[in-house]
């Protein structure tokens, strides 16, 4: 019990360091959040998530899992994702549970680079490559 309330609090404490999007748009809980350089989310795959007749997870709740944890961490107070390169690994099913870690492999300018690994236990089961663009300062005008 005293562990679940210890990452609770983590938890409700990295939720108010995210500048890019809202936290409540981070798709899966947000468990670690190092603003520019890393972070770590969990989602839990349920009965919604899968295809009706193979029962496996929709790559779309992966992607979004990926997606809004590498904007998460971008330091910038608003962040759009320009290019992302990703590859499906392995068929998730309901009631695995997925963590994702993220890392800023490297800025420049107003690009940000970031890779995303998300595993089922140990299994690595999608990783992307993103270039996120922050739209501070542009105007929005160049992606």
């Amino acid at each position: 019990p005293e562990l679940r309330e210890r990452v609770k609090q983590l938890a409700e404490a990295t939720q108010k360091k995210v500048k890019s999007i809202s936290s409540s748009e981070v798709s899966g809980e947000l468990l670690e959040l190092e603003l520019g350089k890393s972070g770590i989310s969990l989602m839990n795959i349920t009965e919604d998530m899968v295809f009706e007749k193979s029962k496996i997870a929709k790559g779309a709740y992966m992607f979004a899992q990926a997606n809004s944890l590498a904007l998460a961490l971008i330091d910038a107070p608003m962040a759009v994702t320009g290019v992302a390169n990703i590859k499906y690994k392995a068929p998730v099913r309901v009631g695995d549970k997925l963590i994702a870690k993220a890392e800023l492999k490297h800025k420049r300018g107003n690009k940000f680079f970031v890779w995303v690994k998300i595993k089922n236990v140990t299994e690595e089961v999608f990783r992307a490559k993103f270039i996120l663009v922050s739209l501070e300062g542009n105007g929005g005008s160049e992606v």
